[in-house]
């Protein structure tokens, strides 16, 4: 067995960048503690097909009808445009990440049974199944492939929704269940998932904070020090799920400051076509602009760490206790509006970020206390 952390979590994303820069910032508070880290690089299988109300809406959305589609269907629908450029995370990850091999199925990850001297699970949503391409991962994101003599550690892990979205009889629960009785030490992202860990699998877990908030500002500072800053004051979207309501929002927030907009998700080409912003062009956009609109839980976090005035339009669908969790914690509670809310905003207050470094800096202490005790312990 070596002295090396083995790390798992959803680094392997090619449209997410919370998901790539959260993996770069637990690896390095790992070095920052003196130990050997790497990502274990399991790649899953896409996922299935589209339902095909969704195939039907996205054919319409490509030949201009979108003003149809609204009506249609339903003014929340969501258009999701297609977005070239997905190598832009693979690059980040050559260049900021150390990784196995490719791993694609748990057969192959039996390999590294006795590699690591520990194995951290975390952070993001790996402890919600309904986010895996195949219910069989949660063998995988649960360590049922590392040997008992290496230490199985959470950190941060999220089950992403506020209860357990399965039955206590469920087949999924039993293995959960199973695989977590296993592990040396847990700790979880939300107050949920320590209600979670309590209530459905009669487990102690810690509330730790995410490894973006861990690692702290000056980290992403000496990241993005290179980047060109946005030159207008401006409001920057990053919106998972665009609707027209939303859109209205924008406008209405714009016309009422008198800033540029621009959305951060990708960006529209001369030809038509869509791609994504490189990862520290997007991290840069956030520094530099005015105010922060979303419903992202990491750019949430960006927002926090560059002290930026944001609000945060809550997605229930992709999981709302990440975010209420976040913000209820920090004091920010009164930045969680829905999209229409958006429209109703006249005032846009500045957030006090003393208080928030305060609760910030007591956590930190703490989530490095466990997680040196985990790994030394």
């Amino acid at each position: 067995m070596k002295n090396k952390i083995g790390i798992l979590n959803f680094q392997y994303s090619d449209h997410n960048y919370g998901a790539v820069l959260q993996a770069v910032a637990l690896e390095n508070v790992l070095k920052q503690l003196g130990k050997n880290a790497e990502h274990i690089n399991f790649i899953p299988k896409k996922k299935g097909t589209k339902n095909i109300k969704q195939f039907i809406i996205e054919f319409l959305a490509s030949i201009g009808l979108k003003p149809f589609i609204y009506r249609v269907f339903n003014k929340k629908v969501i258009i999701k445009n297609k977005v070239e450029g997905s190598e832009i995370f693979e690059d980040f990850r050559n260049k900021y990440l150390n990784r196995t091999k490719a791993f694609h199925s748990l057969n192959d990850l039996m390999e590294l049974e006795d590699s690591y001297s520990s194995v951290i699970v975390g952070s993001d949503q790996v402890w919600r199944p309904k986010m895996y391409s195949d219910l069989t991962e949660i063998e995988i994101y649960f360590l049922s492939f590392i040997s008992q003599k290496t230490k199985k550690i959470s950190y941060a892990a999220s089950f992403g929704v506020e209860r357990w979205e399965y039955d206590k009889n469920d087949n999924v629960t039993h293995k959960a269940q199973k695989y977590l009785n296993k592990f040396n030490s847990i700790s979880v992202r939300e107050k949920s998932g320590v209600d979670i860990c309590n209530s459905v699998f009669d487990i102690r877990a810690e509330h730790v904070l995410d490894p973006t908030l861990l690692i702290g500002r000056d980290f992403f500072d000496n990241l993005i020090k290179d980047k060109q800053p946005l030159v207008q004051k401006t409001i920057s979207y990053y919106k998972l799920d665009l609707c027209e309501s939303f859109l209205a929002g924008i406008e209405h927030l714009a016309n009422l400051t008198g800033y540029e907009t621009n959305n951060i998700y990708y960006k529209q080409l001369n030809n038509g076509s869509y791609e994504y912003y490189p990862v520290l062009d997007w991290l840069s956009m956030i520094n530099s602009s005015s105010i922060i609109i979303t419903d992202s839980f990491h750019c949430v976090c960006f927002s926090i760490l560059f002290n930026k005035s944001f609000y945060c339009c809550l997605n229930k669908e992709r999981g709302a206790s990440r975010l209420e969790s976040l913000l209820n914690e920090l004091g920010l509670q009164d930045r969680l509006i829905s999209e229409e809310e958006l429209s109703r905003i006249y005032t846009i207050v500045d957030i006090n970020y003393s208080p928030v470094e305060d609760i910030l800096n007591k956590h930190r202490k703490q989530s490095i206390e466990f997680l040196v005790s985990a790994i030394d312990g």
